[in-house]
């Protein structure tokens, strides 16, 4: 399938301008894989490894060639350091940072030739990502899984870009290819979460992905009740909070507006093709 070329596309060298999200326990080699040989890209939290070491054998073992990415969380991370230095030493192509100054990556990245991208909910975080050398921002906006701003993403991504001149993703309900025609018209390319946990490879338990196909975004909430950061999570998990034995991070759902249009678990690189597919005949199907 013909190319879809944009500033995110030209960057890493990709396919298509579509970005598996890095989903905490649920990004996993498989999916990364998977969207990587259809052509797109994913990327994965560095704490989804239980320890230093595990992350360590992911690199080694990450396939040569192969585009792929990792999450950094800036902010009450002890295993930042270490796991910086294993990114810089494999040579990591593409960095996401989250929840702090990330101007010792941009430094770190940059020096091998890496790519940083930032995650934003506003313009005072985009503008000081921006300042630190971020290469593109991924602007996560009302809607989206998990910690997520609350400016519709119609307007967080072109204004982001406007101000900061700076290639920008548009992360916030996208599930199909109309989504995506429609993000970039306003950003650089797409950031897609929830879909992509509603996948075949995906890491998240079968449980959890029948609820995501159950779901409409009346079974969204919008609460920093979990972490302290606002952040969208699937109503029926939250009433596990509080429960003997409950782990939020394991038990509580992230999920984002996007299931609204979520009905079924294809494989992630038949995914891929079918947002593609979708792009391309909402585009010819425009007036």
């Amino acid at each position: 399938m013909e190319r879809l070329e944009t500033a995110i596309t030209r960057m890493l060298g990709i396919r298509y301008p579509i970005v598996a999200a890095p989903m905490f326990l649920v990004s996993n080699r498989p999916l990364l894989e998977a969207v990587a040989r259809a052509g797109a890209i994913g990327l994965i939290p560095t704490l989804n490894f239980r320890d230093h070491a595990g992350y360590r054998r992911f690199l080694e073992d990450w396939p040569a060639g192969l585009p792929f990415g990792v999450n950094l969380i800036l902010r009450h991370n002890p295993r930042l350091e270490e796991d910086l230095e294993a990114t810089v030493e494999h040579r990591v192509p593409l960095v996401v940072t989250s929840l702090g100054d990330p101007t010792p990556v941009v430094e770190s990245v940059h020096a091998y030739g890496g790519k940083v991208w930032c995650d934003v909910v506003n313009l005072k975080h985009a503008r000081k990502a921006a300042a630190a050398g971020a290469d593109a921002l991924v602007a996560v906006a009302s809607g989206a899984g998990g910690h997520a701003g609350a400016v519709s993403p119609l307007v967080l991504a072109p204004w982001l870009r406007r101000e900061t001149g700076l290639p920008v993703l548009v992360a916030g309900g996208v599930s199909t290819g109309e989504q995506m025609l429609a993000g970039l018209a306003l950003g650089d390319g797409v950031y897609v979460g929830t879909r992509f946990i509603a996948t075949r490879e995906s890491g998240a338990s079968e449980e959890y992905k029948r609820a995501l196909l159950a779901a409409s975004p009346a079974d969204v909430v919008y609460t920093p009740e979990v972490t302290g950061v606002a952040a969208n999570f699937l109503r029926d998990s939250l009433e596990r909070l509080g429960q003997d034995g409950a782990r939020p991070w394991k038990d509580v759902w992230s999920a984002g507006h996007g299931v609204a249009l979520i009905n079924d678990l294809p494989p992630a690189g038949e995914l891929v093709a079918r947002l593609v597919a979708g792009y391309r005949r909402a585009k010819a199907a425009l007036p």
